[in-house]
């Protein structure tokens, strides 16, 4: 049995392929069949796709900020500015609803391990949003 093997698989499954590569690729987490892997080794993995997802989680909540509906983010009012929509004509309520859509979008993207999401990408799914609600509010 590969207990190295075993654990990168677990790692894989824990964390986004781009941790678990970072992560075999700094420890040398290299198949050894019927040598087990050191308890220390396991841990120093551990922590180390720990601290990476955290700081990927940190950059999101940074893109999340700039795109901001609620707290009128830079992004959030570049988008409006490039779609011809006044920032103040989207109400607080439709603010709030179009962050927790964005939420959603973040969300799904770190399940899928697409973290950090780049801000071009908040950029298109904040645009698709405000699109739809200028329609609302500027109907043909």
């Amino acid at each position: 049995m590969d207990t190295t093997s075993v654990f990168v698989a677990s790692l894989g499954r824990a964390f986004s392929p781009g941790i678990q590569a970072a992560v075999v690729r700094e420890l040398g987490l290299v198949p050894r069949p019927g040598e087990s892997l050191e308890s220390a080794a396991v841990l120093q993995a551990i922590a180390m796709a720990e601290t990476s997802r955290k700081a990927l989680e940190g950059v999101d909540f940074m893109t999340r900020l700039m795109f901001s509906a609620a707290i009128h983010g830079t992004g959030f009012t570049q988008v409006c500015v490039a779609l011809g929509l006044p920032p103040e004509a989207v109400g607080a309520q439709q603010r709030t609803a179009i962050d927790a859509r964005l939420q959603n979008r973040f969300d799904e993207a770190a399940q899928q391990g697409q973290t950090p999401v780049a801000p071009a990408l908040a950029r298109q799914w904040l645009q698709a949003e405000l699109s739809a609600l200028k329609l609302t509010l500027d109907p043909l």
